[in-house]
């Protein structure tokens, strides 16, 4: 029995020697192993950051260099991505050492790039046992600057008049677009164009890189808008025109947007108009804008409470000089509205059409072609208001087939797979009640905003709290301003655009 326990204890002790040399020879390794790869992750990721810093950090400077064959104008991109590096990887982080680090910026076709590489040595703790002192991490992030492709909308009606607005919103945009050191377009690099529209749409300002530069140049277009008492809102057209002069400049790598600035809810729309009788020298079909009477009652405001004669023109759809209730459209010779605008009715048989369109550049079926035939294919009796109702001498009609014809133009535009352009809606709202106030979830569900929720402007047709963001079409951004606060709305914009166009 003695001899047997004596054997136990030697096979005891063998155990334990056993387990120390496994501790040294393979616990303490496994050990170190895991010690060393939790400092390698660590660091591979604060350098993974620090180069995405660097990348984004030098966006803005690189959107607004004009010029990367220029060594100077590189070394500054280079020096902006470097100060973001250091401030998010600090010198021997965790006893690291960058020993290589490059930030190099390019052209693209849609834009430029800016891309970042980044080694470093680490060295082992517990490793070392093994004969490895020190690891190595690399780090790489790539950022993609867009070129900028932007039209302005700017509603001219008779309601920012009244309001006496005009002054107010040249300002904003001015330095919004039109002065270097505040705006975040880049004159030589990104595209800008400018349309206003009242009943009429006018093309204000070509598409052109040098919109700052220039002669004459876009602060000069803010400034000789066409704001006039007597314009209507033509909402839909003015859309249309800014879409199209997007097409024509055709950026479809660019960032894509368009900015519609308006006080006010829809009241004129475009299309082509047959009169069937009466005193028209000539019975053939004509291009025109049809504008609806505004009229201020109580709440909700509109369509007007009064029905017969409340239905102008039809008026010139491209711009010709104000007033515009002064230039009628081709042919209207003899017509009856030609004398009086609102005997209209007479000359169309009391009717507008169920169907109309832009009448430039749109062949049926609105398959981007932009061909120049006339187009019609925008229904007026359903959108935004479900209506059977095509009555001249109603005015409820012509308001909804206003809103219609917008809500349709704005959902081909965010349909629009060729371009994507993002729809930024900001609505100038007024303290007073001389003019209508804005229907904000509309102008929502034109920018498509996926973060607002409605508040009610029309009950019947939204009630407040709801979602107004239809899935499957470009989502965009819609800002409520006041005069006070128009300069925030377009700061708004410009954060958009710093996010989107990195």
């Amino acid at each position: 029995m003695l001899r047997k326990r004596r054997s136990n204890q030697r096979q005891q002790g063998f155990a334990l020697i056993y387990v120390t040399l496994m501790g040294a020879f393979v616990l303490l390794p496994m050990g170190g192993l895991a010690v060393d790869f939790g400092m390698l992750y660590n660091i591979k990721a604060r350098l993974q950051t620090a180069c995405d810093a660097a990348a984004i950090g030098a966006g803005y400077t690189l959107h607004a260099s004009t010029n990367l064959s220029s060594p100077t104008t590189v070394a500054a991109i280079e020096a902006v991505a470097q100060q973001y590096f250091n401030a998010n990887y600090p010198t021997h982080y965790f006893g690291s050492t960058v020993v290589s680090y490059s930030a190099v910026p390019a052209s693209s076709n849609s834009g430029k790039t800016i891309t970042v590489n980044a080694t470093a040595t680490v060295p082992m703790l517990l490793m070392r046992v093994l004969g490895i002192a020190q690891s190595t991490v690399k780090a790489s992030a790539v950022s993609n600057v867009k070129y900028i492709s932007m039209m302005i909308v700017v509603d001219r009606s008779g309601s920012v008049v009244a309001e006496g607005a005009q002054t107010t919103i040249q300002n904003a945009l001015s330095t919004f677009i039109a002065t270097a050191g505040t705006s975040y377009l880049v004159d030589g690099v990104d595209t800008v164009g400018m349309v206003s529209f009242g009943g009429s749409w006018r093309l204000d300002f070509t598409p052109t890189t040098t919109f700052q530069s220039g002669s004459p140049n876009i602060g000069t277009a803010i400034t000789n808008i066409p704001f006039d008492a007597n314009n209507s809102t033509n909402t839909g057209e003015g859309l249309y025109q800014a879409w199209t002069q997007l097409h024509i400049t055709n950026l479809p790598g660019s960032l894509n947007v368009i900015v519609l600035l308006t006080d006010g809810r829809p009241s004129a729309f475009t299309g082509n108009f047959t009169p069937s009788f009466g005193s028209c020298t000539n019975k053939t079909a004509r291009g025109a804008a049809m504008d609806t009477y505004v009229s201020i009652g109580s709440y909700p405001f509109w369509p007007p409470p009064t029905s017969g004669n409340d239905t102008y023109g039809l008026l010139a759809t491209q711009f010709a000089g104000v007033p515009e209730t002064s230039y009628l459209a081709a042919n209207s010779t003899n017509c009856a509205y030609a004398s009086s605008l609102t005997n209209v009715t007479t000359d169309l048989n009391n009717n507008f059409p169920a169907s109309v369109g832009p009448v430039d550049r749109v062949g049926v079926g609105f398959n981007s072609s932009y061909t120049n035939s006339a187009g019609t294919g925008i229904s007026t009796q359903t959108g935004y208001y479900s209506q059977a109702c095509t009555n001249l001498s109603d005015p409820e009609c012509g308001r909804y087939a206003s809103f219609n014809y917008a809500d349709n133009m704005a959902t081909l535009i965010r349909g629009d797979t060729t371009l994507q352009p993002m729809l930024f809606v900001i609505g100038l709202n007024y303290s007073g009640t001389s003019t209508e106030p804005l229907d904000e979830d509309w102008l929502a569900r034109v920018a498509n905003d996926p973060n607002y929720v409605s508040v009610g402007s029309d009950p019947a047709i939204l009630a407040a709290g709801q979602s107004v963001y239809q899935t499957g079409q470009t989502p965009g951004m819609y800002c409520n301003s006041t005069t006070a606060t128009l300069s925030a709305c377009f700061a708004q914009v410009t954060s958009q655009l710093l996010r989107l166009t990195q």
